[in-house]
């Protein structure tokens, strides 16, 4: 009889190298698990993006600065990115139930504490706190699919987790806007509390204790500050570049910074005995180019919502709710193509589908150009039809093959560098696109702004929606006609970000299709290799 304190009972090859799942005999609790970590990671990426719609509110009952708005979004980012290596570490050494329970629970108490913060630093503050929980629910809970599914399921089950990721990032926006319709700012952190004791609760219930035997014990606490520190200073300068301007000495200073601290990182993981990155991942290519194709799809994810958000409300005028809502379709056909991910990979392979999801995507970026300041929603349906079914196809299968080769004892710290990864790529999709796009709708929107003093001119190209407000004070024969620039400014800058990202989303697609072996990976069905 199985032991039931244990999902998976990994052994050893002969080798000693590479423990296996049994694939017979598998138990059902498996899929109950599977439930209960969707709606987890669920709850994490909502939160992720539900205060995009509260800031306007912050900024009233606060008196938030455009700085301090900033801050209160990105400061969940910048911990979530920084501190996603050492959650995998940690669940490794503590087992991943554990660090998810005890994660859990610190999302649940930084969520009460955002809900009573009475002024912008706390605010900030435990945002930055929430970040610290998700930096332990990502890594434990696709670390736990990994371990709790026979080999032949693995790749289905990362597919429905990571549609649930994914649903959760619309969904933000149009719960968010539902709710401050009806209640108060601080609702939007009140719903993160009673979906953390119903998580809790199943989780005690049904996931079982499970700790893969980790190659060695211990915590390397200098790689710890290292990882955190240099991965800070990266992801300080990508969001405090748009707002500081690339070549001010805080940006380039924090950027450098964290490329030399990152690079210590590195090599001070080859003399650790328990690494918090362990360098064997980077031999292994499955690991390398199937994290590379989520990476990219999670660049665009974030890049796209960021862009799409603004064009929705401040161009063409749209209510929270309403652009919240027009998001939707990309986590729909997101969706339904991670069904039918599983059996295209039998047919085309992976490297065929990850490819095929990718050159989607990019066409899906390719269809924004046929947008315009008064385009209906038609165009927006289709690019984020066409961005979801891609995404769709490639993530799932993505993360299935970059993990197919990961030995037992590295489920953890292989899903945390998974989602480190995946994350930084996020807030990288900001940083560089929010930039391009930035850049060019300043530069259009310029030769227009003559009759502005220089404060009201700065607050218009900071932002198309403070357009409308800055405009009041001009006659509206030229407030309309400055409403008008700079929408097109706008959407000039939209339509070069999304060339940017298209590119990158074909150059993947070519990369992968070269790079990756034959066969369906997710299922251990290497050809050629």
């Amino acid at each position: 009889m199985p032991n039931p304190d244990s999902m998976v009972n990994p052994t050893r090859d002969p080798g000693g190298t590479s423990p296996h799942a049994p694939e017979e005999g598998a138990s059902p609790r498996r899929w109950i698990v599977l439930a209960v970590l969707c709606l987890v990671v669920t709850v994490v990426e909502v939160d992720a993006t539900v205060v995009n719609i509260a800031l306007p509110s912050l900024a009233v009952d606060l008196s938030a600065s455009s700085s301090d708005l900033a801050w209160i979004n990105d400061s969940y980012i910048l911990t979530f990115a920084a501190l996603m290596l050492i959650g995998g570490r940690l669940g490794d050494q503590l087992g991943h139930k554990r660090l998810l329970m005890g994660s859990l629970t610190l999302f649940g108490i930084a969520s009460a504490l955002c809900m009573l913060a009475t002024g912008t630093g706390q605010l900030v503050a435990w945002r930055a706190l929430l970040g610290v929980g998700g930096a332990g629910i990502l890594p434990a809970s696709l670390a736990l699919v990994t371990v709790s599914f026979p080999k032949g399921e693995r790749g289905k089950a990362i597919g429905i987790l990571s549609a649930m990721t994914v649903l959760g990032l619309p969904l933000g926006p149009v719960l968010g806007g539902y709710l401050l319709n009806h209640f108060w700012w601080g609702s939007v952190f009140l719903i993160n509390i009673p979906l953390v004791v119903v998580t809790l609760i199943c989780g005690q219930l049904f996931i079982r204790h499970q700790r893969p035997e980790p190659a060695g014990r211990g915590l390397d606490l200098p790689g710890v500050v290292l990882s955190t520190l240099g991965t800070g200073g990266l992801l300080f300068a990508v969001i405090e570049g748009p707002h500081r301007g690339w070549t001010s000495p805080i940006t380039l200073g924090a950027g450098v910074l964290g490329i030399v601290l990152l690079v210590v990182f590195i090599q001070s993981q080859r003399r650790v005995r328990a690494p918090v990155f362990d360098l064997r991942l980077l031999r292994k290519r499955l690991f390398v180019l199937g994290s590379l194709a989520t990476s990219l799809s999670f660049f665009v994810f974030s890049g796209i919502m960021f862009v799409l958000t603004q064009y929705l409300q401040g161009v063409l005028g749209y209510q929270p709710l309403d652009a919240g809502l027009g998001l939707v379709p990309l986590a729909v056909l997101f969706t339904a193509s991670s069904v039918i991910a599983g059996p295209v990979a039998a047919k085309l392979g992976s490297r065929g589908v990850i490819a095929l999801g990718l050159a989607f995507v990019g066409a899906g970026m390719l269809t924004l150009l046929g947008a315009d300041a008064s385009s209906s929603y038609t165009v927006i349906g289709v690019s984020l039809g066409l961005i979801g079914f891609g995404a769709g196809l490639n993530v799932g299968q993505a993360i299935a093959v970059s993990l197919s080769e990961i030995p037992m004892e590295l489920a953890g710290v292989a899903s945390g560098a998974s989602h480190w990864v995946r994350q930084s790529a996020g807030a990288l999709g900001i940083g560089l696109l929010g930039s391009v796009l930035a850049s060019v709708y300043a530069s259009g929107l310029r030769p227009h702004l003559g009759e502005l003093s220089g404060a009201e001119a700065q607050r218009a190209t900071d932002s198309v929606g403070a357009v409308g407000r800055t405009a009041a004070s001009l006659g509206t024969d030229k407030a309309a006609e400055l409403v008008r620039a700079a929408g097109a400014a706008f959407v000039d800058g939209m339509h070069t970000a999304m060339v940017v990202g298209a590119v990158l989303s074909f150059a993947s697609a070519v990369l992968v299709f070269a790079l990756l072996p034959k066969g369906n990976l997710a299922r251990g069905a290497e050809e050629g290799v």
